[in-house]
């Protein structure tokens, strides 16, 4: 049978019947118009499911009660997923069994859309963010519902969800076209907090992206790098705590830190004060002193401006004389050129006359020639008469005249376009060093204003200077001197009269360093014993992962072996916290394990090595429910028979469910005992349940 297409194996090997479920949720039901509520429930604005917005209306009837401890014990089954206006499916009844349900169907069929479906209806957060909910509503239709039946039926006397007396419970999500949603449990309205703790008693957790994997999650998976797979491993297993814990050490050891670092500045401040207050006693002569300095740098600061603006004023005017000189030598220049262009000038004028006589002395030997023509013609006519002889013709003389005049014309043509275009460089040159002068009169002009100013500024900084003191030569910038002031005004702005309270105020501080001191060794030890937490969290957590990592490399190891490839898990840079990662080793066909990268490995054995790694990871997962839509892409005949052997085998004496979403070739159908297989019929998904006899 091995190669042979599911569709056929199954239309040969079993008898296709609609499989019996109750009905809940008939074809039909779904009836509730556009903008009206369901009766005692609510509808909030698009946040997620369950959450009202201000104008939402209250819960009319009690809030959801749920079992504690046997739900944890007793895990509820999905009997039935029903999908009503949902994406194709206009109305779709997908019964599901314990063990491995296969949904099996040609590309188009509408088989992902179930998966998702069911993440829609247990509010998966990523279809929420990853598209619009109400895209997903069937095209001519207002609303959209998404049901899971869950199986409520005593179990040793007891009900899986005590807190509901029937043998179902239905939890539906309904999908409005203008961006409403909410959920209902029995046809009644409940919360996002209620959806959570019904969920955490059936121990599914929805969000966990290796409970219900969709399409191009191996992609994803082998696409992420080292750091982020670790961290998703982690939260698949439940081992994200041990992080949160170890960052929220690192957060306290950082707040330690800081306060240790804030009680030395303390101290040192402190220190610095007691020091003040122990040469409290030569305060009157560093007063005397620091007035004199203040007195010194006052007239420093004054006669400082003074010589600056003195020096500019200098700059000033020799960056005057300086423009004065570049005037002068454009004025000399613009002279020259204008001569320059004058002397063109007449150039061309003389040019223009010799060409003028070339051309007339062209025209005179033309004319010379042309009659020259007539004489030869008639001399020819008379001279066969016989009867009057004309004087001779210089034919060539009178070519060599007309060749002269022609070549002194082309010479006096090219040496006056030439005089011409020197002319206008000359124009054009004189005209930009009248612009130039132009624009160093108007600098000079400015310039010769700033003087003025400056003159009068340095002038009245004189007067005030001679006004505190003679004269002082200082190389010193007056910022510096007026920096300097500052801090002496500071300094003697501090001092006042000596009082008794100075003994006093020496002891308090000194205590207060005391006090100080003890805080900071406290701070010390406090931060040791962060450091210390921070250590044993880390151990607990590299403990942990890597007691999960061995699991995992176990069954990962044991998987690949089927396909005859060796393999391995690594746990990189586990001592940082922030840079530690997870990679994975394989090696086919005999070949020693290599890390799994986009280059090393062909497609179908990245796809291969990932599947197993998450089957293996799977296994570690603590969940009723497992799925996964198309997991065959890129594998090999060989390699798809492989994965869908230990995906059988995983529900092998588990109490799971295992949903299975394939287009392609699976073998060993009759181990699955229950098969779906999906079409689309005029544009609708229609679904078909096939049993084994």
């Amino acid at each position: 049978m091995r190669g042979s297409s599911i569709f056929s194996l199954i239309s040969k090997t079993l008898t296709a019947r609609t499989m019996p479920v109750p009905e809940i949720l008939p074809r039909g039901a779904l009836t509730l118009p556009r903008g009206v509520l369901p009766q005692g429930g609510w509808m909030g604005k698009q946040t997620p499911c369950g959450s009202r917005d201000a104008h939402s209306p209250t819960l009319s009837s009690p809030p959801l009660k749920l079992g504690k401890k046997h739900m944890l014990e007793v895990v509820g089954t999905i009997l039935e997923l029903i999908l009503e206006n949902f994406m194709s499916h206009s109305y779709s009844r997908i019964p599901l069994r314990r063990g491995l349900n296969l949904v099996c169907g040609p590309n188009g069929a509408g088989k992902s859309s179930i998966l998702l479906g069911l993440s829609v209806a247990l509010g998966q957060t990523y279809t929420e963010r990853s598209r619009r909910l109400s895209d997903l509503i069937q095209r001519g239709k207002d609303l959209a519902r998404v049901s899971v039946v869950f199986d409520n039926t005593p179990r040793n006397g007891k009900r899986p969800l005590p807190g509901f007396n029937s043998d179902t419970v239905v939890l539906s999500r309904y999908l409005s076209r203008d961006g409403t949603y909410w959920h209902e449990i029995n046809s009644r309205s409940i919360t996002k907090g209620e959806l959570l703790r019904f969920l955490k008693h059936l121990s599914l957790n929805p969000d966990n992206m290796l409970i219900i994997m969709h399409q191009n999650m191996v992609d994803t998976f082998g696409a992420i790098d080292q750091r982020e797979r670790l961290k998703l491993v982690e939260e698949a297993v439940g081992l994200h705590e041990y992080r949160e814990n170890i960052l929220s050490a690192l957060q306290k050891l950082s707040h330690t830190l800081s306060e240790e670092e804030a009680v030395k500045r303390l101290l040192e401040k402190a220190e610095e004060t007691l020091r003040y207050w122990e040469g409290e006693y030569e305060r009157l002569k560093r007063k005397r002193e620091l007035e004199r300095r203040k007195e010194e740098l006052e007239a420093e600061y004054r006669w400082s401006r003074y010589l600056r603006r003195e020096e500019e004023l200098r700059g000033l005017e020799a960056e005057l004389e300086e423009l004065r000189v570049q005037l002068e030598e454009l004025r000399g220049e613009a002279g020259r050129e204008k001569s320059r262009g004058e002397e063109l000038e007449r150039e061309v004028g003389q040019l223009e006359f010799e060409l003028e006589a070339s051309y007339e002395e062209l025209i005179a030997a033309e004319k010379l020639r042309a009659e020259g023509e007539v004489y030869l013609s008639l001399a020819e006519r008379l001279s066969g008469l016989g009867a009057l002889t004309l004087p001779p013709y210089d034919r060539e003389r009178v070519e060599a005249r007309i060749g002269e005049a022609r070549g002194r014309i082309a010479r006096l043509r090219g040496e006056l376009s030439e005089r011409r275009g020197k002319y206008v460089e000359s124009r054009v040159r004189e005209a930009l060093l009248e612009l130039r002068q132009e624009l160093l009169l108007r600098e000079m002009d400015s310039l010769s204003g700033e003087i003025r100013r400056a003159r009068r500024e340095a002038e009245t900084l004189r007067r005030e200077a001679e006004a505190v003191g003679s004269r002082v030569e200082t190389k010193r910038k007056p910022q510096e001197v007026l920096e300097e002031l500052k801090v002496v005004g500071a300094h003697l702005s501090t001092l006042g009269e000596v009082s008794p309270e100075v003994e006093q105020m020496y002891l308090n501080y000194r205590a207060t360093m005391e006090e100080l001191r003890e805080r900071a060794r406290l701070a010390e030890e406090n931060r040791r014993k962060a450091l210390e937490e921070v250590e044993e969290r880390k151990r607990l957590w590299r403990r942990e992962v890597e007691k999960l990592l061995r699991q995992v490399r176990e069954e990962y190891v044991r998987l690949l072996e089927r396909v005859n490839a060796r393999g391995d898990l690594r746990l990189v840079n586990p001592e940082d916290i922030e840079g530690a990662g997870l990679e994975l080793y394989v090696g086919f066909r005999g070949a020693s394990p290599q890390l799994l990268d986009a280059y090393t490995q062909s497609g179908g054995e990245r796809t291969t090595a990932i599947m197993f790694f998450l089957l293996a990871l799977q296994k570690q997962i603590k969940s009723p429910l497992r799925a996964i839509d198309e997991f065959e892409t890129h594998l090999d005949p060989r390699n798809r028979e492989a994965i869908f052997r230990s995906i059988i085998e995983t529900t092998r004496g588990e109490e799971v469910q295992y949903l299975v979403i394939t287009p392609g070739y699976l073998l060993e159908v009759k181990e699955v005992p229950n098969i779906v297989m999906v079409q689309n019929v005029g544009g609708i998904s229609q679904v078909r349940v096939v049993t084994g006899a």
